[in-house]
């Protein structure tokens, strides 16, 4: 529930005037009941009725009787301060009460917590304060009390004679901390609150109903009317007091736990009502499961693994709570402790831990976990230890015990020269792991957990200052976006129960909290390639929205014609393992909409799966986009890349074989490509009080290899030149996302996938001016219409991309009518694509009669390889070309090959094959036979650099198959037999060739797959001998596994962390190789560039884990699958099941992969027999794979992985 800041008395003032509409003085009296219905009201219409003008509320024994108390709740608003009277008889033998500034708990149920004015029969309770469902009876009638942690009697005050069953008058008036209560015009009470955690300054008002006896209340001349409030004090929330936390002790039912014993724990306790988060950690010596509020958290069986649990929705604030805990105990020492922490909204932290206070049975009886059970014949706990002492140590460490003031690690990276990067604050496990930030209106960070909870972080502004980290009250879970704009928080919706969109969180009672969220765009799509990240424009007009290739499009405009598509001319094929497989055009995109929620627009499309974008202080929007790194070593593998996202921009993501090449002219090319990786965030420069050249930058942060990069841009005709510099790396930092603080340095967050996460900040220390850089707005438009035609033959890429985007809008008539009078090369490409795209069938003809009106011979090698990139389009998207047409591209292009370029060649290979052209199998054969191995990449030397995973890189990439092959091959396995016996024999005789070399964890399935797509074209003779050549081999990853010495044993996560925290230096890495083979690891995962390809590399894992992270990894795979590796759960209409890698859709089956170790061993599902399917829960990687493994085998093991 949302928590309220004290209100200043004007506020509350103006507040009251509005809420009860009182015209002129602020002091007219305002009736609550009209005297004729219950208009305004709300509450059971079974227990409330109107008789004469008056309210009347009435319960029985019968049909009338209720199990708890009920209320009559008044709908007109949450007075603060005020002054109320009424007029009031309780007939029965029981109690009502009026509420006032008060909550409703549940309105179904017509419940209601808060202040209550008791009508009691007991003269001692008559007009007393008493706190429903909180803090009980707070000041007893003719009491003046100061309510504090233990209510405080500061004065006594005459309580007159009153007789509950007749009617009186009563008064309350509420300003500010203090309330006063009066009865036939006497004062029988004064509560002061100065309990700021637990007061309440506004809240509804009701009437009560009371659980028990037969009773009668009714009430008349209900009034009110605002009064002045008086000033309360407002408690700091920047720096919230440290409280010290107490220590959690170890307990029993007894001092001497018995082996096979079970222990019964409870511990009830009240809790304040402005609670923003709260937790509960707990472990047990050996086993235990824990209840709140009678709500399962599950179990654990691993004592020095404390289970933590995030209890935020479980508990009651400002009302009675319970934890209950079985413990159960194997052997001769026992123990349970227990942790619980909450913060309230003023950042004050409040504990409750295992002590003797908590009482215990050796007997759980039914409903023991219950809040209602009564526990009166339990025994108080024993403690047997605290915390920290010997057997266990301190399995539970104090939170925030890590924290402190900024830590400088400048010297453990590679930092860019006169800058400091500073640790600012380890994220506590109960925190979660954080991946997206935003900076708020003050100038605070707000930083969310990748499954939980948004916080608000006020980072340190001195050297001895700490991070101060408090919980919000956002009613949001799961982001992956977050976004301050114009005093509004907007939030991407990933993870979580809470609807996949982009939110707008508005704060309603403008207490500096977003507290109403409302979903302005649902999206479907989670994961990590669902929605992620928020930007604004430059001139705070629109706010841009990228999602990954996993989020559907959904219905909105589009700057451009919706005449996306595959546009692959030779039949793709899926990934090897399955991924992606039936996500199609358009891919990730971009959209904006403006702040306001209206006018959604598609912006940009055909990404992978681009986390992040950012406008650099020219106005331009540039992405960083991911690779697909199992397609590592083939020709249609793209590395991450920064992109400049230009209006209507498509960057060509299609899944499988199918991502077209880069110099495709449809397609939008990167601003530069950086090398494998996992792109999470980019940030622009701007705001940074950083040399002008940082501010101009913008930077990608990777999260595999821990590495910022800076991209410095220089302008150059419609785009730029990039050059990228390493600003900082090293390992151990799997960067998520980042935002420049009002303070102009730049913040940034390491975590996710529930990897330990860190707060962190990069400052300027040398003598350059650190001058703002100006902002410069532009309007990011499609290119006028006007002059569009012109525009595509300009010298300048870009500006003949946004030329034919305009002129594709235009529609295909008008593009025909232009394109059979043009005759500039880049014109008739541009205009063939566009017809291509927007046209239909009838237009094939006139797209290659313009195409065969230019002379081959003059054109250079780009408008070369667009001039088959324009007629492939056609053919792809409007048809097979006719006997004649295919004639006429033959006549233009046959002789050409080979040309001796190599992009060239691949795309006249591509066009000849489909064509089924005379002598290509000879030619590309040749071709074949003279090609050299692959060029090392441009980003080779970057990865290098690190000595982490530079080396690594590096021999995988000695390795790499020559991707031009494999793309001859991709295009010769469409060329029907027969063929001679010679060109057969030296085609499949490249696949064993192609089996030795490295590239990523699809390579080998690839090669497989077209080899049996080869196949499919051969004539029946031809299969028949060619089955008889011996088969490709394929590594058996179960073979001639190392032995493995022992005695191995269960070894836990905690185990793991105290085997290496003994020192993993000067081991045996030769053996943990071999251990890493023996424990079934390179079954599934590659390092130093071999092994499997069921899960993901682990060749740079020390980059991004700690020694907990893998151990965790390791031990409880299941805990966080990624998608990208997940299984599928496949339901049969008879109600079996098949889990497995759905890897392909043909015909009415699908293809389903079900071993991880061999992803060719495949099972055929009918389609028509499937109900349902879901992700797997369950990770393929079984668990425990090292408990074969002795404390030196994993130690070797450990050390190989790490590069220690």
């Amino acid at each position: 529930m949302h928590a309220h800041r004290r209100p200043s008395a004007r506020s509350l003032i103006l507040f009251s005037s509005l809420l009860l509409s009182v015209a002129g003085s602020a002091q007219e009296w305002k009736p609550l009941f009209n005297g004729k219905d219950l208009s305004g009201w709300k509450g059971d219409p079974k227990l409330w009725r109107v008789d004469q003008g008056t309210l009347v509320g009435e319960t029985d024994q019968d049909g009338k009787k209720i199990p708890a108390n009920t209320f009559l709740i008044w709908q007109g608003g949450e007075p603060g301060d005020f002054e109320l009277e009424y007029e009031a008889r309780v007939t029965g033998e029981n109690n009502s009460g009026v509420q006032y500034r008060s909550r409703t708990i549940d309105p179904a149920k017509f419940s209601v917590g808060g202040y209550q004015m008791d009508l009691h029969p007991d003269a001692k309770y008559l007009g007393m304060l008493y706190e429903e469902q909180g803090r009980g009876i707070a000041c007893e009638s003719g009491q003046s009390v100061e309510l504090a942690a233990t209510p405080k009697v500061v004065g006594q005050l005459d309580r007159p004679p009153v007789k509950l069953s007749d009617w009186n008058s009563y008064r309350i008036v509420a300003s500010g901390d203090t309330l006063k209560h009066f009865i036939n015009g006497k004062q029988v009470a004064e509560i002061k609150d100065v309990d700021a955690s637990k007061r309440s300054l506004k809240g509804v008002i009701a009437l009560q109903l009371h659980a028990g006896p037969a009773m009668k209340a009714e009430f008349k001349n209900l009034r009110i009317r605002p009064v002045a409030g008086k000033p309360v004090a407002a408690s700091s929330a920047a720096k919230a007091p440290r409280i010290a936390e107490p220590t959690a002790q170890w307990i029993w039912q007894n001092g001497s736990p018995g082996a096979g014993q079970k222990s019964f724990f409870r511990r009830e306790f009240p809790l304040p009502r402005d609670i923003v988060t709260a937790s509960v950690t707990v472990t047990c010596d050996n086993w235990q499961r824990t209840w709140v509020n009678g709500k399962d958290l599950g179990w654990t069986s691993e004592w020095a693994a404390p289970a933590s649990h995030d209890v935020t929705k479980l508990i009651r604030p400002g009302a009675a709570n319970v934890i209950a805990v079985e413990g159960r105990n194997e052997d001769s020492q026992g123990g349970m402790a227990l942790r619980f922490s909450a913060t309230l909204k003023d950042g004050k932290k409040i504990f409750l831990v295992t002590d003797d206070k908590w009482v215990t049975s050796l007997e759980g009886k039914r409903g023991w976990q219950e809040d209602r059970f009564n526990s009166r014949d339990w025994t108080p706990a024993v403690a047997v230890a605290k915390m920290g002492d010997p057997p266990w140590g301190e399995v539970i460490a104090p939170e925030g015990s890590a924290n402190g003031a900024p830590e400088d690690v400048t010297a453990d990276f590679l930092v860019a020269k006169d800058f400091k990067v500073e640790r600012l604050y380890k994220v506590p496990n109960v925190q979660g792991s954080w991946v997206a930030m935003t900076v708020d209106g003050n100038g605070k960070l707000l930083c969310s957990d990748q499954y939980g909870k948004i916080y608000r972080v006020t980072p340190p502004a001195g050297p001895d200052d700490e991070t101060v980290v408090t919980p919000t009250a956002i009613p949001l879970s799961g982001a992956h976006g977050l976004l301050w704009h114009q005093g509004v928080l907007y939030v991407t919706v990933n993870e979580g129960n809470d609807q996949s969109g982009v939110w707008k969180v508005t704060d309603t009672d403008r207490d500096g909290e977003p507290d109403k969220p409302e979903l302005i765009k649902a999206v479907n799509g989670r994961g990590e390639h669902g929605p992620h990240a928020l930007v604004p424009s430059p001139d705070g007009q629109w706010i841009y929205f990228v999602a990954g290739n996993f989020t559907d499009f959904p219905e909105m405009e589009t700057l451009m014609p919706k005449v996306w598509a595959e546009d692959q001319l030779l039949p793709r094929r899926p990934d090897a393992k399955g991924h992606a497989h039936d996500r199609m055009a358009p891919g990730g995109w971009v959209a904006r909409f403006k702040p306001d929620g209206s006018k959604w627009e598609l912006f940009a499309s055909g990404f992978r799966n681009t986390y992040d974008i950012a406008f650099n202080t020219q106005g331009d929007l540039f992405g960083y986009d991911s690779d697909m790194e199992w397609d590592l070593g083939m020709p249609w593998y793209r590395p991450t890349r920064v992109c400049h996202i230009v209006p209507g921009a498509e960057f060509g993501w299609r899944h499988g074989t199918g991502p077209w090449p880069a110099y495709y002219e449809d397609s939008m090319p990167p601003q530069v490509d950086l090398g494998p990786g996992s792109p999470t965030g980019l940030l622009s420069g701007r705001g940074a009080k950083f040399p002008e050249k940082y501010q101009k930058a913008i930077y990608a942060f990777d999260w595999t290899y821990a590495t910022i990069h800076a991209i410095h841009l220089t302008p150059d005709g419609e785009g730029y030149k990039a050059e990228r510099e390493e600003f900082v790396a090293g390992t151990g930092m799997p960067l998520t996302d980042a935002a420049i603080g009002k303070d102009g340095a730049m913040y940034f967050l390491t975590g996710g996938r529930r990897t330990a996460s860190s707060l962190w900040r990069v400052t300027y220390a040398g003598q350059e001016t650190t001058t703002p850089v100006p902002q410069q707005k532009k309007e990011l438009t499609l290119a006028n219409k006007a002059g569009a035609w012109e525009g595509m033959g300009s010298a300048d890429r870009i500006k003949r991309f946004e030329s034919r985007v305009a002129v594709e809008a235009a529609g295909p008539a008008a593009i025909s009518s232009q394109l059979v009078r043009e005759t500039n090369p880049w014109q008739v490409i541009g205009g063939s694509m566009a017809l291509a795209r927007t046209g239909s069938k009838n237009d094939k003809a006139t797209i290659v009669k313009a195409l065969g009106g230019l002379d081959w011979a003059s054109l250079d090698n780009a408008q070369k390889i667009n001039w088959l990139r324009a007629c492939g389009l056609a053919f792809a998207r409007q048809g097979e070309p006719s006997d004649a047409e295919r004639d006429a591209v033959l006549a233009k292009i046959d002789n050409a090959f080979p040309s001796n370029q190599a992009d060239l060649d691949r795309e006249l290979c591509r066009m000849l094959c489909y064509l089924q052209a005379p002598g290509i199998v000879g030619r590309t054969l040749a071709l074949m036979d003279t090609t050299g191995p692959s060029p090392a990449p441009d980003w080779l030397a970057t990865a290098k650099r690190n000595a982490q995973y530079g080396g690594a890189i590096e021999k995988m990439i000695a390795n790499l198959p020559p991707a031009q092959v494999i793309h001859y091959i991709y295009c010769l396995r469409v060329v029907k037999g027969p063929w001679s016996e010679d060109e057969r024999k030296r085609f499949f005789a490249w696949f064993d060739k192609l089996l030795q070399k490295s590239g990523g964890e699809s390579y080998a399935g690839f090669i497989v797959d077209l080899r049996k797509q080869t196949l499919e074209t051969c004539t029946p003779q031809e299969r028949e001998w060619i089955g008889k050549m011996a088969p490709t081999a394929t590594a058996n990853p179960l073979a001639d596994l190392p032995p493995v010495k022992g005695p191995g044993r269960e070894w836990t996560v905690s185990d793991v962390e105290r085997l290496a925290a003994s020192g993993l230096e000067g081991r045996d890495k030769d053996n943990g190789k071999k251990m890493f083979q023996a424990s079934l690891c390179a079954a599934c995962h590659r390092f130093d560039g071999a092994g499997g390809s069921a899960g993901p590399d682990l060749t740079a894992v020390a980059g991004r884990f700690s020694i907990r992270d893998l151990a965790e990894a390791i031990i409880e795979p299941s805990k966080v699958v990624s998608d990208q590796y997940a299984f599928d759960t496949i339901i049969k209409k008879d109600g079996s099941q098949v889990v497995g890698k759905l890897i392909e859709e043909k015909d009415e089956h699908w293809i389903v992969a079900t071993s991880p170790f061999d992803f060719s061993a495949t099972m055929e599902v009918e389609r028509s027999q499937i109900k349902d399917i879901k992700p797997s829960p369950v990770s393929p990687m079984p668990a425990g794979m090292i408990n074969r493994l002795n404390a030196d085998e994993l130690k070797d093991l450990l050390a190989y992985l790490l590069g220690k």
